[in-house]
């Protein structure tokens, strides 16, 4: 055999390994994809974990912050800022007042007794 002859001819065989290389390539993507996967929940996790002990301090502070809206909205808490001065209060007039009472039947019904209709406003009421 010459030389010549044999440079025509395949070294590797290719035809009997492509069936191994093919297996190997979907093994290959395979795996990595598998790996990202398992990268990507982990991730998340994370995410969940750290949004989750955020929620957790929210909650704390919004329970800390019923707390003390509690204490300040006491009826005392309130009179002491009125007698401070912080809070300035005037008083309403009862002619500014609407009052709206019902029949036994269930309609309204105005105090006078009628279908009279007032018009009530707030008109040189100063805050």
């Amino acid at each position: 055999m010459s030389r010549n002859r044999r440079r025509h001819s395949n070294q590797v065989p290719v035809r009997a390994l492509s069936p191994w290389l093919i297996l190997s390539a979907i093994l290959l993507i395979g795996g990595m994809s598998w790996v990202n996967i398992k990268n990507q929940i982990f991730t998340k996790g994370q995410e969940i974990k750290r949004l989750e002990s955020q929620l957790a301090e929210i909650e704390t502070q919004g329970k800390a912050l019923d707390s003390r809206i509690a204490v300040l909205s006491s009826r005392t808490a309130l009179q002491k800022r009125v007698s401070d001065g912080f809070i300035k209060v005037i008083p309403i007039v009862q002619e500014k007042v609407v009052q709206v009472n019902l029949n036994p039947n269930g309609v309204y019904a105005s105090l006078t007794g009628g279908d009279e209709i007032r018009a009530v406003s707030n008109v040189g009421a100063s805050r």
